[in-house]
């Protein structure tokens, strides 16, 4: 526990200088600026919320960063400071007041307003905001340090100035582990104890820019003018530590590095990374050149990042990527600039030989970055290293090979070419084979450096002439593989040692395997098994068969550029290729994966010096520097998952999302793009998302690398969204991400409104039955009493002229010639009679069964063929129950039936009659025939019996077919729709 005690200081000059300061060292950060999203190019606060957000402070704005999009949150007056705690708040402060905001719901809440009405400006101001562990909130004004706890509203007040002053200072925050608050300022530096809720005041009177905890009892801290001190918290003295690099440098802050014993220091204008083990600086010199002015600095432990807020924009440093990829500047005093790294050689872990676009050759000893030139003479480009049977080491050149005499640095000319040459290979045969620009292949004896030549013959004529070759390889067998440009055939060949022919990969491959006639480079993976690269893509081939035996297509593995200039397999047999883009690693499964400029690369263009050493590091090679890429590393499985809603675009607009609450959608709010963030800051290449809908997709939708998911018109319900996280090798975390979201059904799409239109239309139907039922019992009263009527009244009427009649034929028998008249009357009467009782028996509704119409159908066949003493049979159906007709309908019928048979018994003079009745699906057939002298049915008649029936039967879409002839008898075939 800090008692109050005053330090004694001295002021004494510093004993300790610092080392020679070393420029770079493999160390890039990564600039976000307004291109990328930024409000503005000079960032004044960085601070990181419990979700993984980055936070950042403007002059007038906060914004949200999830490693893809800014989300800006404008003020209208300028900011204070900017703080996280661990409760889901940001703190931040202006004119007005201290404010919080909820990392979650995003809802802004003033906590403290401003009292811009008195005479007293400490209480307008809550500036260099910092939030502790226990939620309180530290700030300063004037004279004081301002101590705010959200829980009980209350602020405490700890004045630190000796008088009353009007300029607001700069004051920085660090908690301990014992959870006490250092405070420094150009008044010293004060400590807050929380157990005696008092500020101590630690040093007076020393204007203290930052400090940093070394270890849990010694503490470092940087001052404006005399540099860097150690205070020992247990001895209770300080001591000068280090002088900063240049008098020239204000110390902005003073921030723990993510190498053990190492602090980032910004100034106005620079940054340095310093060593305090060894009391040295690591100096940024591109940064000074720009003359950056830093302004504050957060490390993401979580994510291995350091952010740094500066006037030029927010920098960004993985040092992830310091594990991963080594980024080594060759010394310009050995070599002059420009200079290409060309090729390189692995002779052992610490040894290490670089082929160079000019003066010679780099030797490079890892262990103590320890370089030595041995000049080539006329300082010719190397194009390639290897070495000889004897451990000699070789170097190629475009027109001669040279061997190294290490113990005197010098190079002997062993063979001069006629030609240009790019690439050789020294075989077990002690032949060397040398691939020109143009033309012939060349191959010395390496013993005699004889031109030979090994082959029998070509395969055709102009084979050198018309090819141009890229690439060999020697395989165990000891034949030899060649990577080509074959205009008329596809450039993949190799040289049988024992058959002494050349054998092309066209003959024993479908055409449709290859993917280019221009291939480039060749990589060999044991057992039998070479990886060739080209213009559109890859093949693996057996050496063995000579089969294609992987097919790696630019279109289908949708690989940028297309053109892959230099190939190698690793030990887990992932492919990694020199492209335009970068790195580009494609795994067994096909995934493929970019490491470019974006993930540290010096250059996306990939093109000199590609090797892999036994180590599993791919070396590649650019202009002053080359790259060490530890492909273990990137091959890592460790998948931490921490997949975040960013925002949800509603029909392309934008919406930030509160978390704490339920995601449902309006019904028109259907049209979806959720927008996910890992939160890991690395490049979007390296983060890969898959994902499903519950119950709806069967398998996972791979998104690649695009961060957003986009659903269009879906279906008013409730859903669940799982989100995948993996990563740029085909791993995946085991726990995906689980979105519950909901579509809000239009209100007729609801439950309640079906249920009550169901209710609606059953109470509609049920009232429209009722309403048909009275409208049918009325018809039936209506029929029953016009039936009645025409029998009582009309019926008894026409009785009563047919009872007179037959009284007038007895009265009238004198008078013969009155007779006929009568009769005509009682026949007329009779008709009448007879129509008028199917009248009333087709308005019966009693008589609308189908039933009854065949038996009133057949009584009146029996009743007339009888009286006319023919002969008939009856044919009906069994089962009649529950077919009803409609009165016309059925009145029709019967009207068809009884014209058909009146016209038999009366014209056919038949002895004989048959009537068969048959219902089929939906019709009724009638068959009716007779014996009779029949008639032609072509010839023209003034009878209206069958115009009548054939009328009758047209009316319901029927079919009347008449088969008759003279002396031959007639067939009527009805057939009548029910």
């Amino acid at each position: 526990m800090l008692r109050k005690l005053y330090f004694t200081f001295l002021l004494l000059i510093l004993i300790s200088t610092p080392q020679l300061l070393s420029q770079n060292s493999g160390i890039s950060f990564e600039r976000l600026g307004i291109k990328e999203g930024l409000l503005s190019k000079e960032v004044q606060f960085i601070t990181k919320d419990a979700q993984g957000f980055l936070w950042l402070g403007f002059k007038q704005s906060i914004s949200r960063y999830d490693g893809y999009h800014f989300t800006h949150f404008p003020q209208a007056e300028m900011l204070f400071g900017l703080s996280s705690d661990h409760k889901g708040k940001i703190w931040f402060a202006n004119i007005n007041g201290l404010f919080s905001l909820d990392e979650k719901s995003l809802k802004i809440q003033k906590e403290i307003s401003s009292n811009l009405h008195d005479a007293f400006p400490e209480n307008d101001h809550y500036e260099n905001i910092y939030a502790d562990s226990q939620g309180r909130v530290w700030s300063n004004d004037f004279n004081n340090i301002k101590c705010y706890e959200p829980q009980t509203k209350h602020l405490k007040v700890f004045r630190i100035t000796p008088s009353y002053q009007f300029n607001i200072f700069k004051s920085r925050f660090v908690e301990d582990i014992q959870g006490r608050v250092w405070v420094t300022n150009q008044w010293g530096i004060q400590c807050y104890d929380p157990l005696r809720k008092r500020l101590w005041k630690v040093l007076k009177n020393q204007s203290v820019s930052d400090i940093a905890f070394l270890s849990k009892d010694s503490v470092l801290f940087a001052t404006p003018n005399e540099g860097i001190f150690l205070l020992e918290i247990s001895l209770k003295r300080i001591s000068p530590f280090v002088k900063l690099p240049s008098k020239s440098d204000v110390p902005v802050f003073l921030k723990p590095a993510h190498l053990p014993s190492h602090f980032w220091l910004g100034t106005d204008r620079s940054l340095y990374l310093f060593n305090a083990q060894e009391q040295s600086f690591i100096d940024f010199s591109n940064l000074r050149e720009e003359g950056i002015t830093m302004k504050d600095c957060y490390l993401d432990t979580q994510n291995q990042i350091t952010w740094l807020a500066s006037s030029v924009g927010l920098l960004k440093h993985d040092f992830a990527i310091d594990a991963t990829l080594l980024q080594v500047d060759l010394p310009k005093k050995l070599v002059a600039f420009p200079v290409k790294v060309t090729c390189f050689f692995h002779e052992n872990s610490e040894r290490n030989w670089l082929g160079l676009s000019h003066t010679g050759v780099l030797s490079w000893n890892e262990k103590n970055n320890d370089f030595q030139m041995f000049a080539i003479p006329n300082g010719a480009p190397v194009n390639q290293l290897l070495k000889d049977d004897t451990g000699n080491l070789l170097a190629c050149t475009q027109r001669a090979i040279f061997r190294l005499n290490l113990e005197k640095k010098s190079w002997e000319k062993l063979i001069s070419f006629s030609t240009n040459i790019k690439k050789v290979c020294l075989t077990r045969q002690h032949q060397l084979w040398c691939l020109p620009e143009w033309g012939a292949i060349q191959v010395y004896d390496w013993q005699t450096h004889q031109l030979v030549q090994p082959w029998k013959e070509l395969p055709y004529q102009n084979f050198f002439q018309q090819n141009v070759f890229t690439d060999i390889l020697e395989t165990e067998d000891g034949n030899l593989w060649f990577s080509a440009w074959f205009p008329k055939g596809f450039g993949i060949a190799h040289f049988d040692i024992k058959k002494k022919q050349f054998v092309l990969a066209e003959n024993q491959n479908k055409h449709t395997d290859f993917v280019t006639d221009y291939y480039l480079s060749l990589a060999y993976h044991a057992p039998n098994t070479i990886a060739i690269s080209g213009y559109g893509g890859f093949n693996v081939l057996n050496t063995v068969t000579g089969k294609i035996i992987r097919t790696g297509a630019s279109g289908n593995l949708k690989l940028k550029g297309g053109n892959c200039n230099s190939i190698v397999l690793d030990k887990k047999g992932t492919i990694w290729m020199g492209t335009t883009e970068g790195v580009c690693s494609v795994g067994k499964q096909n995934q493929v994966s970019y490491f470019s400029e974006k993930d540290g690369l010096t250059e996306n263009d990939v093109v000199h010096g590609y090797s892999l050493n036994s180590a599993n590091q791919l070396w590649l090679g650019f202009t002053n520097q080359f790259n060490i890429l530890q492909l273990e590393r990137l091959q890592q499985k460790h998948i931490k998952s921490n997949l975040k809603i960013s925002t949800i675009e509603i029909l392309g607009d934008t919406t930030l999302v509160n978390t704490h609450e339920s995601l449902v959608f309006e019904p028109q709010q259907n049209n979806l793009t959720i927008r996910l963030s890992p939160l890991n800051f690395k490049s979007a290449s390296q983060n890969h998302i898959r994902f499903k809908l519950a119950d709806i997709h069967e398998n996972w939708i791979d998104n690649g690398n695009a961060e957003m998911i986009s659903f269009s018109n879906l279906s008013p319900k409730q859903y669940e969204l799982l989100v995948q996280q993996g990563d740029s090798q085909g791993n995946w975390a085991s726990v995906p991400l689980a979105i519950n979201f909901e579509i809000k059904p239009h209100f007729y799409q609801t439950w309640w409104f079906q249920t009550l239109l169901g209710f609606l239309v059953l109470v509609a139907v049920y009232s429209f039955y009722l309403y048909r039922i009275r409208q049918i019992k009325e018809i039936y009263t209506v029929r029953n009493k016009i039936s009645a009527d025409l029998h009582d009244e009309v019926g008894s009427t026409i009785s009563g002229i047919n009872i007179i009649s037959n009284i007038l034929k007895q009265r009238l028998i004198e008078q013969p010639e009155n007779k006929g008249f009568v009769e005509r009357i009682s026949e007329d009467a009779k008709k009448i009679a007879e129509a008028l009782d199917d009248i009333v028996w087709s308005i019966k509704p009693q008589n609308d069964s189908l039933e009854n119409v065949l038996s009133r159908m057949t009584r009146y066949a029996s009743e007339l063929f009888e009286a006319k003493n023919i002969n008939y049979q009856l044919q009906l159906p069994e089962d009649l129950s529950g077919i009803a007709l409609p009165m016309e309908k059925r009145h029709d019928i019967y009207l068809i039936f009884k014209e058909t048979v009146n016209n038999i018994a009366k014209h056919s003079q038949c002895t004989e009659a048959s009537i068969k009745i048959m219902i089929q699906k939906k019709s009724i057939l009638l068959s009716i025939q007779d014996n009779g002298v029949g008639f032609d049915t072509n010839q023209k008649t003034d009878r209206n019996g069958i115009q009548n029936i054939r009328e009758r039967v047209n009316k319901y879409q029927g079919k009347l077919d008449i088969q008759s002839n003279p002396k031959t008898g007639s067939l009527f075939l009805i057939d009548l729709p029910i």
